[in-house]
């Protein structure tokens, strides 16, 4: 981009934010999610009219691809209710396993027997690309009339479980070829990063609850909040957990800590400093507003970064067949999974299975380890990334073309769903 003037590139970022927020009103009015018009600006500005090369971005994508995460799974926790992720975490641990460990082995078996691939590389492309995406997920369910809140909460705790497991057995299916690798450590390497999330995050939670409330009606709380979050998320991957849990979860205990300091007993709340009128914060209207807009902003330009990083000199038809195919199974696995569960132990309606399977689209966990085992010099993986972003990309389209349609089905008006509140007592 340094072959642009200040004004063009301010102009640019200026388009962005314009089709991004035009793209959210298509999605109240029409259900069609505002994904599809930025991954298709960034393909626009990139891969076709070439003026802004993908080996000019794609350094920034594990960068702006985390922090987008990041702050759409503090949003996501902070409108989500304490009582309903109790309720549904079995759930959606079993969901996003089965649908995870399914996908991984379907994929392994059409890279090997389909594409003629060593069988180890089919299992660490399945991993990568068996998980969805929180930043995609997320937001596009929190406003679907479609569904109940049980549904919305499990959806958007299995897109986060489903990045943990891509980032946690991508990388030890890649020590495997490394030698920094035992598959006895998978099992425990993700037990291992739950629980350190769950701690950290909940101590971490307290202790910013209380911080918070000493700073209610302060200038730059949210800022502190920000920072709060990137040093959180850091400190997590040091210990071991995994930071995108932490995070989820650290938005999760400060959106319900007047409900669970409630629960506490008396001596124990004066133990640790907390009296009820001061844990009446509950975050104010003003840091969860400014959380949501900054949300937005974040998401909208890590779609276009997708964009702009789909390279189209490498989608040769052969490529593009086995990119439909690979994301044709995954499609299949999630469907078959959804309706098996779904019934059985959901008790989810027809149109709530068909929505939980067309909320299959991929994203950042998925875009930025397909790039890491040609990095590491992992032969014979230099087409993960296009596998990859051709899977993205599909799985965006799809999920954008199914969601209107059963919205239309379902006999429901199309507009935005009101945001949960954290549970009153």
């Amino acid at each position: 981009m340094e072959q642009f003037s200040v004004e063009t590139v301010l102009g640019l970022i200026g388009l962005v934010i314009l089709v991004g927020l035009a793209g959210e009103l298509v999605f109240k009015r029409t259900g069609v999610p505002s994904v599809l018009f930025l991954m298709g600006l960034g393909v626009v500005l990139g891969p076709i009219l070439g003026l802004i090369k993908a080996a000019q971005v794609i350094a920034l994508a594990p960068y702006f691809g985390t922090l987008a995460l990041l702050i759409i799974l503090f949003d996501g926790g902070l409108n989500l209710q304490f009582m309903k992720v109790l309720k549904q975490a079995p759930l959606a641990v079993l969901f996003s396993l089965t649908v995870f460990v399914s996908t991984t082995v379907a994929i392994a078996a059409f890279y090997t027997w389909a594409l003629e691939g060593p069988w180890l590389h089919g299992l660490l492309l399945g991993s990568i690309l068996g998980g969805t995406a929180a930043a995609i997920v997320i937001p596009v369910a929190s406003q679907l009339n479609t569904l109940r809140e049980p549904v919305k909460v499990l959806l958007s705790l299995d897109s986060a479980f489903s990045e943990v497991f891509v980032v946690v057995i991508a990388l030890a299916f890649m020590g495997m070829f490394t030698g920094a690798g035992e598959k006895s450590g998978m099992v425990g390497g993700i037990v291992h990063a739950f629980l350190d999330a769950l701690i950290l995050a909940t101590v971490a939670g307290a202790l910013w609850a209380r911080l918070l409330a000493w700073l209610k009606g302060q200038a730059l709380s949210y800022m502190l909040t920000l920072a709060a979050i990137l040093v959180l998320y850091y400190v997590a991957e040091l210990l071991g957990g995994n930071g995108a849990i932490t995070i989820l979860l650290f938005g999760l205990v400060l959106a319900n800590m007047q409900y669970l300091v409630r629960r506490l007993s008396h001596p124990i709340r004066v133990l640790i400093g907390y009296e009820l009128d001061q844990a009446e914060f509950a975050l104010d209207a003003f840091l969860k507003r400014i959380n949501e807009e900054l949300s937005f902003l974040v998401r909208t330009f890590f779609y276009v970064l997708l964009g702009l990083i789909l390279d189209l000199s490498a989608m040769t038809w052969v490529v593009a067949a086995a990119g439909a195919g690979l994301f044709a199974v995954t499609l299949i696995v999630r469907w078959i999974v959804t309706e098996i569960l779904g019934h059985v132990k959901g008790g989810w309606t027809p149109t709530e299975r068909r929505v939980v399977a067309s909320m299959l689209p991929r994203g950042v966990a998925t875009a930025v380890m397909a790039f890491l085992p040609t990095a590491a010099g992992i032969p014979d993986t230099e087409r993960f990334p296009i596998y990859a972003l051709t899977v993205i990309a599909l799985g965006v389209v799809y999920m954008t073309a199914a969601l209107p349609v059963e919205r239309r089905l379902a006999g429901e008006t199309v507009g935005p769903a009101t945001r949960s509140e954290p549970v009153k007592t």
